[in-house]
């Protein structure tokens, strides 16, 4: 961009600048549990679920390089399908207790970034929304720490709400 400057002939009511930035990848909570590319290929059982996620392991390409041949070759891609859905933790989006007692955090989730390329997808965040926001509602009434509530009663609560929990729940 630094380069070339902008397209001119693109979003030319916003000075060829996009009215919505697509940001793939931030920093992300380093929380109680991370998720990990083993618990997204279902090599790592998962203990409290919140909800489910199953699209392919995916990150781009860190460059494109020309071989001695002269082909050109990406370095870095990733795209491992997940052999099922697989359970993502409560753990994962509630920070160590001694760091803070009141966040909850379904959308920069505690991750490896190769987990992460499965579980940015925006159905992912939603069904991880309304477990944040069902623990949250559970921890104000309760009068406890995120990270203190009755997990059955949340997993019970998500249960009636219509949240899949297990793949049992979805085949």
């Amino acid at each position: 961009m630094g380069r070339w400057g902008l397209a001119k002939d693109e979003f030319t009511d916003n000075g060829n600048w996009p009215h919505q930035l697509y940001i793939r990848e931030a920093r992300r909570m380093v929380g109680a549990e991370v998720m990990t590319e083993h618990e997204t290929l279902s090599k790592r059982a998962v203990k409290q679920p919140i909800g489910m996620g199953s699209y392919t392991l995916d990150a781009h390409n860190v460059q494109r390089y020309i071989t001695s041949d002269g082909s050109v070759q990406n370095e870095g891609d990733v795209g491992i399908g997940t052999p099922q859905p697989y359970r993502i933790s409560y753990g994962a989006i509630v920070p160590k207790k001694h760091e803070c007692n009141n966040l909850l955090v379904p959308v920069c989730i505690s991750a490896s970034h190769i987990a992460y390329g499965s579980i940015r997808m925006e159905p992912v965040f939603m069904i991880l929304g309304q477990s944040a926001a069902t623990a949250a509602v559970q921890a104000i009434a309760s009068k406890r720490a995120v990270q203190d509530i009755d997990y059955i009663r949340l997993r019970v609560r998500l249960f009636e709400d219509g949240q899949r929990l297990e793949l049992s729940q979805v085949l």
